[in-house]
């Protein structure tokens, strides 16, 4: 009599090995997947943030640019005085040291002049000139003469980007001859 023999196991000796490690594999699969869809959604985040924090830098930059142009095509030397009525603070007439750093949107709101037309931002960003010194051309003592020289300001700008979150604040100074 011949006997087949077969290679697979009785099936009673089965434990369910196979079902057993499927389901690891699956659940590594399942953990790689929710990480790196996490890793997706921070990086939008951070793209998102880099995105409007560039516009509010743009912002700021044609705030100050704003500034500059305005000294420019003045005829004149600015009469600066201690609120700013006339485009110019006065040296210090704000406060001293870092004032732009502690004051309110409020406060920027009324006393700044403000751009218009700059899209993607949720406020118009706005900037305040100061006089800062002004630097004579010679170092001659005793002439009666009027000195003639460079007038520095310092201009100030504040803009936000997409969200009032993001705000920027930028500085320069100015060297302008009348």
């Amino acid at each position: 009599m011949i006997t087949k023999r077969t290679n697979n196991p009785p099936r009673g000796d089965q434990k369910g090995a196979v079902l057993f490690l499927s389901l690891i594999l699956l659940l590594a699969l399942t953990a790689i997947g929710i990480s790196t869809m996490q890793g997706s959604v921070f990086e939008e985040k951070m793209a998102g943030n880099t995105r409007d924090w560039n516009f509010a830098y743009q912002a700021a930059e044609s705030a100050l640019r704003s500034g500059e142009l305005w000294l420019d095509d003045s005829n004149s030397l600015p009469d600066p005085d201690n609120t700013g009525s006339n485009g110019v603070w006065g040296f210090e007439d704000i406060g001293t040291g870092s004032w732009w750093a502690t004051q309110s949107s409020s406060w920027w709101g009324s006393n700044a002049v403000a751009l218009s037309g700059i899209a993607y931002v949720e406020s118009q960003p706005r900037r305040i000139i100061e006089e800062d010194t002004f630097v004579k051309d010679s170092l001659s003592i005793g002439q009666q003469q009027t000195a003639t020289g460079l007038n520095f300001y310092r201009i100030t700008s504040r803009a936000t980007g997409g969200t009032d979150r993001t705000l920027v604040k930028l500085q320069s100074m100015y060297a302008r001859r009348f």
